[in-house]
């Protein structure tokens, strides 16, 4: 079948690097480090002018670093990479002594003063040599004051859109970054996927970001609202409409003590819908990267793509969409993601005029039925694409008009 909505080819852009045990069309080839600041969620993925670009950390050569630290009378050897993070130095760290990052004190380690600004450097860029020894002080979580615990802060409004293709080579694309690579393959090794149900032959994947996508989280969460009334108009519909062509995965950056529970409230989980979940993330399979902009580092957590398929092979960029109403979520697969509007201010009239789902499932519906691979569509112009098809009133668009699958986008 041909690709009706096939975009133009685009012959400069990057060539991907391997991907230590995943297969090296698991992170978009298309991933460009150029991105925008947005302070509000924006309905479109404007691209970049080459002033307003910026990049990630910049690149050294692979080595093997081992570091040796003191801490409460102990000794830990630490091995990582030239190409990590001073972030990653300090995640390890948190993991053998239980130190949060923000709470560690690292003593002798480098010359470089060590701050909030310094976390996105390579370890090699600031003078750390393999072998180094230091002091770290710092009080582990068990003897601090305990904090309630509960969902995550509220979202601070600011999105970063990657450009969906091409690249002027003069940035390392963060799908290319070895460091992010090895990340992925961290996630995959220690993340086995828990199966709900199981995935169908021949289905694509469809994977949904839950929060401020299909619910409003806030009042969700904090109970403010039943359930029913937190989440997006149409959304079970939704789930109905494009189920017989994708397999469902949800994706949200909660922790799956909060998911659980809210999936089965929704009756999204455990109720008798003309749909099922293949399975459920949190944001466990989620890992920072950080970006340069105006002498800024830039830090926000991404959802790899590769996570699902190293563990299923037959999905790949070719059969994939993401939908988020962040586009910093696809920083490592911005090919493959399709960002819509936020879903906020559940309850009020505003709210329940909300058809975006509406809109959404007819564009997934005709991008399944006309499209063999993704990889040749551009999805930031959806909205566009299926005002015009509406207009023409040809293809699969016509032959749902007389069917009881629901009201046409």
């Amino acid at each position: 079948m041909p690709d009706a909505w096939a975009a133009s080819p685009t012959p400069d852009g990057p060539t991907p690097c391997p991907v230590a045990t995943v297969d090296t069309t698991s992170i978009s080839p298309s991933a460009s480090s150029s991105l925008t600041p947005d302070a509000q969620i924006a309905d479109d993925n404007s691209q970049l002018t080459p002033e307003e670009a910026v990049s990630g950390p910049p690149l050294v050569p692979e080595e093997k670093l081992t570091f040796h630290m003191k801490w409460s009378g102990k000794t830990f050897e630490l091995v990582l990479s030239s190409s990590d993070l001073l972030y990653d130095l300090r995640a390890q760290i948190e993991q053998l002594t239980d130190v949060p990052a923000e709470a560690q004190k690292i003593l002798g380690l480098t010359k470089v003063k060590l701050s909030a600004q310094t976390e996105g450097s390579r370890l090699a860029a600031v003078g750390i040599q393999d072998g180094a020894r230091f002091q770290m002080v710092g009080t582990p979580v068990h003897l601090r004051f305990k904090e309630r615990v509960g969902p995550p802060p509220p979202d601070d409004g600011i999105d970063i859109n990657y450009p969906a293709r091409g690249s002027d080579g003069r940035f390392i694309a963060p799908a290319q970054d070895p460091r992010n690579q090895r990340k992925v393959a961290e996630l995959v090794k220690k993340y086995p996927i828990t199966i709900i149900n199981e995935a169908r032959p021949g289905k694509r994947l469809l994977v949904l970001d839950i929060d401020y996508t299909l619910v409003d989280t806030r009042p969700l969460i904090d109970g403010a609202l039943p359930p029913i009334e937190c989440a997006r108009p149409g959304l079970h519909l939704f789930l109905e409409r494009v189920y017989p062509h994708y397999d469902i995965v949800m994706w949200s950056q909660t922790h799956w003590r909060w998911l659980e529970t809210k999936l089965v409230e929704l009756g999204i989980l455990g109720g008798d819908a003309a749909y099922k979940i293949c399975f459920v993330a949190d944001r466990t399979t989620m890992f920072p990267i950080f970006s340069e902009r105006s002498g800024q580092m830039i830090k926000h957590e991404v959802k790899p793509l590769a996570y699902f398929w190293a563990q299923y092979p037959d999905w790949s960029a070719k059969n994939t969409i993401h939908i988020d109403d962040l586009g910093r979520n696809f920083a490592l697969n911005p090919g493959e993601g399709l960002k819509i509007r936020a879903f906020k201010g559940a309850g009020t009239l505003e709210a329940e005029a909300d058809r975006e789902l509406e809109k959404l499932g007819g564009y997934l519906v005709d991008l399944a039925e006309m499209t063999e691979d993704f990889t040749t569509v551009d999805h930031s112009r959806w909205k566009k694409r299926r005002r015009r098809r509406e207009g023409e009133g040809t293809g699969p668009q016509t032959a749902r008009q007389g069917t009881n699958e629901g009201p046409t986008a």
